[in-house]
C-alpha cells in the first residue's frame, strides 16, 4: 500500500505543477504581450493554443497508453512538456536569433508543445486505475483532480510574485527544475506494465479533422478584427472550419474507435454534461483572459485599479481560485448527497449570477471579491459535478470514452474562450495602448459570458431528468 501512495503523491504533484504553470502567466499577460514586437495581438493564443493542442492529442495519448503501457508513455510526455517549458522560457532569445525580432509565434509554438503534456492526465488516471484497490480509486482520482484547483490558486499568487520580482521567462526556467525532478521520480515510482489493447487503432483522422476545424475557427475569430470579418481570407477560414466539422462528424460515425462516440449523445444525460462542459470551459478561461487586463488598466485611462505589480494582480484574483478549491473539494460530496445533475444545475446558475454581478460590482475590491467568490463557487460546482454526471449516466464499459469526450469538449471550450474575448474586446482597445481596453469592453465580454453561462444553466435544467441511468459498479 505504501507504493500506492507514493504513486499518488507523484501524480498529485504533477497535476499541481502543471496547473501552476498554466495559470502563472495569467497575471502577467499584458507584459507578455508588450515584450513581443511582432504578433502581440495574438496574446489570447497563449492560453488557447495550449488547450487546442491538448484537446486534440489527449484522446490519442490516452489510447496509446492502453496499447503500449502507461509508464513509458507518461515519462515521454513529461519530457516533451519539459522541452516546451524550456522553449517557452527562451522564446524571446530563440525568436531574436531566428527572425531578428521578438515574434510571439515562437512562444505559441512552444506553448503548443506544452499542450501535448495534457496527455499526462489520462495516463495518470490510468495509472491510478491499475495500481489502486477498487475501493480507493475514487479517493485517488478526487485527490489528483483537486490539485487542479490548488495549482490554480498557487499559480495566481506565486506566479504573480515570480513575474513581479523577475520576468515571466524566469518563471518558466524556475518551474522546469522541480518538473525535471518529477520526471526522474516517475522512473522509480511508476511500475512498468504491458499494454491492454494490443489490437486497438488510433483515430488519427478524427483528431486531424477536429484540430483543423477548431484551429480555423479560432484563427478567423482572432484575425477577423484586423483583416475584416467579410474578407475572403476570414470567410475562407470559417468555411473550412465548418467543412472540417461536418467531415469530422461523418468520419466519427464510421470509425470503429472514434474520439467522440456520437451514439452516446442519444443519452440526454451524457449530452447534457458534455454541452455544459463546453460552456463551462469557455467562460472559465474567458474570465482568466480578461481579469488581468481589467486590474491593470491605469486609472488615468479609465480603469478602477491600475495595478502594475503582477503579484498584486494575482492576489486580487485569488477569491475565484480559493472558492474554486473549496467548492471543488465539496462538490463531489454534494453530488452524492443531492444528485449530480442537481448540483450541476445549481452550479451553472451560480456561475451565471457570478458573471452578472461581475458586470455591476467591480469598482472596489470588496465588491470585486464578492463577485469573484460567487463566480468561483459556480465554476467549481459545475465542473466538479460533470464527472459524476458522466459516471451516473454511462454504462461502466463505456465510461472511459464518455469521460474522454467530456474532457475534450471542456478543453475545446477553454480554447475558444480567450480568442473570443480578444475578438469581442478589440473595438474597445485604447489607442496607443493596444493591450489595454476601455471599461465598456469588459462590460461587454462579461455580459457575453453571462449569456453563455445562462445557456449552460438552461441545458442543465431542461435535460436534468432526460438521461438514462447507466449501470456501473
Amino acid at each position: 500500500m505504501k507504493g500506492h501512495y507514493s504513486v499518488l503523491v507523484l501524480l498529485s504533484l504533477i497535476s499541481l505543477v502543471v496547473m501552476f504553470v498554466e495559470i502563472m502567466l495569467v497575471p502577467d499577460l499584458r507584459q507578455v504581450a508588450s515584450d513581443f514586437t511582432n504578433g502581440a495581438e495574438w496574446i489570447s493564443w497563449v492560453l488557447s493554443i495550449y488547450l487546442l493542442v491538448g484537446g486534440v492529442v489527449t484522446p490519442i495519448i490516452g489510447k496509446l497508453g492502453d496499447i503500449y503501457g502507461t509508464r513509458n508513455l507518461l515519462i515521454t510526455v513529461m519530457v516533451i512538456y519539459l522541452l516546451g517549458l524550456l522553449g517557452s522560457g527562451f522564446s524571446i532569445t530563440i525568436s531574436n536569433s531566428l527572425f531578428g525580432e521578438a515574434n510571439i509565434f515562437v512562444l505559441l509554438f512552444f506553448r503548443g508543445v506544452q499542450g501535448i503534456g495534457m496527455g499526462m492526465f489520462p495516463l495518470a488516471f490510468s495509472v491510478i486505475r491499475d495500481v489502486f484497490p477498487q475501493d480507493r480509486i475514487p479517493f485517488a482520482l478526487g485527490l489528483v483532480s483537486s490539485m487542479f484547483a490548488v495549482g490554480t490558486s498557487i499559480g495566481l499568487v506565486l506566479g504573480g510574485w515570480l513575474t513581479s520580482v523577475d520576468t515571466w521567462n524566469f518563471a518558466f526556467h524556475l518551474v522546469a527544475i522541480p518538473f525535471a525532478i518529477l520526471i526522474i521520480a516517475a522512473f522509480f515510482v511508476v511500475k512498468k506494465e504491458q499494454g491492454v489493447e494490443k489490437g486497438a487503432k488510433i483515430d488519427g483522422m478524427g483528431a486531424a479533422l477536429l484540430g483543423i476545424s477548431v484551429f480555423c475557427f479560432l484563427y478567423a475569430v482572432t484575425a477577423g478584427r484586423t483583416d475584416g470579418w467579410t474578407s475572403f481570407k476570414i470567410l475562407s477560414f470559417f468555411v473550412v472550419s465548418v467543412i472540417a466539422a461536418i467531415a469530422f462528424v461523418l468520419w466519427e460515425r464510421r470509425s470503429k474507435e472514434p474520439i467522440v462516440k456520437l451514439s452516446l449523445f442519444k443519452n440526454l444525460g451524457i449530452m447534457n454534461a458534455t454541452l455544459v462542459a463546453f460552456f463551462a470551459g469557455l467562460v472559465m478561461f474567458l474570465y482568466y483572459q480578461t481579469m488581468p487586463f481589467f486590474l491593470e488598466t491605469p486609472v488615468e485611462l479609465g480603469g478602477y485599479y491600475g495595478f502594475s505589480d503582477t503579484f498584486v494582480v494575482g492576489l486580487h484574483m485569488l477569491p475565484t481560485a480559493a472558492f474554486q478549491f473549496i467548492f471543488g473539494m465539496t462538490g463531489g460530496i454534494a453530488s452524492k448527497k443531492y444528485g449530480s445533475t442537481n448540483v450541476m444545475v445549481v452550479g451553472t446558475a451560480i456561475m451565471a449570477v457570478g458573471f452578472l454581478i461581475l458586470t455591476q460590482f467591480n469598482d472596489v475590491f470588496w465588491k470585486l471579491s464578492v463577485s469573484q467568490a460567487v463566480l468561483g463557487t459556480g465554476i467549481a460546482l459545475a465542473m466538479s459535478s460533470l464527472i459524476n454526471v458522466v459516471m451516473d449516466f454511462t454504462p461502466k464499459d463505456e465510461f472511459g470514452v464518455s469521460s474522454g469526450m467530456n474532457t475534450l469538449f471542456r478543453t475545446i471550450g477553454g480554447a475558444i474562450g480567450p480568442a473570443l474575448s480578444a475578438a469581442v474586446m478589440a473595438p474597445y482597445a485604447i489607442p496607443g495602448f493596444e493591450e489595454l481596453y476601455r471599461y465598456e469592453g469588459f462590460d461587454r465580454i462579461w455580459t457575453v459570458a453571462t449569456v453563455f453561462a445562462v445557456i449552460a444553466f438552461i441545458i442543465a435544467l431542461v435535460f436534468r431528468k432526460g438521461g438514462k441511468q447507466g449501470k456501473r459498479s
